[in-house]
This record gives structure tokens, sequence and C-alpha cells, in this order.
């Protein structure tokens, strides 16, 4: 697959805890793919001191699908899993991503002896969460 700079777009995850007051260092964030044919891990990331993961890129439709109305999708979406030993896992699917900008994800960790009713994992639809740069 030959990408060029309009059909590729970038994602930063933003790991934090106590309603994300503070950054969570050392988080495990894998992104794949959104469907059954690409759900394998493109990527496999550590969330740094601020809590931030590297900028990654990722394939996106042309922008000019943007201009397009009723025609191609103008992003294309992933999914995301965040752990830390500790916290509740989380799970996003659907992220958005646009051709030729930074979206950047929020991941709220919550500590895990601190949710007794809400179970094991979160399963988050965080396409309207996401915030772009």
């Amino acid at each position: 697959m030959n990408i060029t700079d309009s059909s590729v777009g970038y994602l930063t995850v933003r790991v934090s805890t106590a309603r994300g007051a503070i950054p969570l260092e050392g988080a495990t964030v894998n992104i794949r793919g959104n469907d059954e044919e690409s759900s394998t891990i493109l990527y496999s990331l550590l969330s740094g001191n601020d809590g931030k993961t590297p900028r990654v890129p990722l394939a996106a439709p042309p922008k000019e699908n943007s201009d397009l109305p009723g025609g191609a999708s103008a992003f294309s979406t992933y999914n995301i899993d965040v752990f830390k030993e500790g916290y509740v896992p989380l799970y996003f699917h659907n992220v958005p991503i646009f051709p030729s900008v930074i979206s950047v994800q929020p991941a709220v960790m919550v500590p895990a002896d601190s949710l007794s009713d809400m179970g094991r994992e979160q399963d988050i639809d965080s396409s309207p969460s996401t915030t772009l740069e």
C-alpha cells in the first residue's frame, strides 16, 4: 500500500488518571485496525512521563474525499487498547483518523480497586471524544 502525505493521519494517545488531571506513565497502548482483516496490532506503544504516546502515522482516505458529498468516507477508523497494571483496561472502538490531521485520543484510567460496580474493563465507542489538533 503506497501512502502519500494526503492519505496519512496521525494519532497520539494521552493517558491519565484522576479524571484526566494526572498523566499516567508506562501504560501500554495498542493500536489496531478496525475490521477483521486488519485487526492485528499496528503499533504497541508506552505512554511517557507526560502521559502521551509518540505520534504515529496511520492510513487515512485521500483528503479529497471530504470534498465529495455522499461519496467515500473522509476518515478511517481504528481500535485502541490501553492497559496498565492496577488500572481497569480501556478498549476504544471506531477512533476516527482524518488525513493530514493529528488526532489526540484521551484515555482516562481508573484504579482497579475503586471500581467494584463497573467490572474489569471499559469498552468505549470513542469517535465523538477524539480531539483534533
